[in-house]
C-alpha cells in the first residue's frame, strides 16, 4: 500500500488544493521537482506559473502554460543564460532578468537576494493574469496544518497562490 508521502508530488498537491476548496491557482516555484508533474499532468489546474531563477525547465510541461508563464532569471551566468534562451522558445511567456545578479546553482535564498523586484514582478504579473483569466477568489481562514504529507500555512486574501520551496 503507498502511503501520502510516497505519491508524486503532483497527486500530493492535488489532494492539498482539493482538501482547501481551490479549483485553481498561482504556482510559484523553483526546482523541477516540486511544480513539474503538476505542469504536465494538470495544467489546468494552474492560473499561471512563476519560476524563479529555475534549474531545469521541462518544454513539454512548460508548452501549454506559456501564456500563463513568467521567468525570472539572472543576467550572468550559464545558468541563467539557458534559462533565457529556453524561455525565448516560448514567445507568450514573460520573462523578467534580474540585472547585475548570477543566481547561485545550490542553496540560494533568491526571494531574499532580490525580494523588491521579485515582489514586484509577481505582483504585476499575477494581477494581470487575474484580469485575463479571471482568477478565482477564494475565502480561507488564516491558519495551518497538513494535507498528504504537505505542510501549509494560509495568510491574505485573493486569488490562492502556492509558494512551494524557492
Amino acid at each position: 500500500m503507498v502511503t501520502e508521502v510516497e505519491l508524486p508530488v503532483e497527486e500530493r498537491l492535488l489532494q492539498l488544493l482539493q482538501h482547501l476548496g481551490i479549483e485553481r491557482a498561482h504556482v510559484a516555484a523553483r526546482g523541477g521537482g516540486d511544480w513539474g508533474g503538476l505542469a504536465a499532468r494538470h495544467p489546468d489546474r494552474i492560473a499561471s506559473l512563476t519560476l524563479i531563477c529555475p534549474r531545469g525547465m521541462d518544454p513539454n510541461a512548460l508548452g501549454p502554460l506559456a501564456s500563463r508563464l513568467l521567468v525570472l532569471a539572472g543576467d550572468q551566468g550559464r545558468p541563467d543564460m539557458l534559462v533565457r534562451q529556453a524561455v525565448a522558445n516560448f514567445q507568450a511567456a514573460t520573462l523578467i532578468t534580474l540585472r547585475d545578479y548570477v543566481s547561485p546553482t545550490i542553496y540560494a535564498d533568491v526571494v531574499a537576494d532580490r525580494s523588491a523586484d521579485i515582489g514586484a514582478a509577481m505582483t504585476d504579473f499575477l494581477a494581470r493574469m487575474d484580469q485575463v483569466h479571471g482568477t478565482k477568489t477564494v475565502a480561507l481562514p488564516q491558519g495551518e496544518g497538513e494535507v498528504a504529507g504537505i505542510s501549509y500555512h494560509i495568510q491574505g486574501a485573493g486569488p490562492p497562490l502556492v509558494l512551494l520551496p524557492l
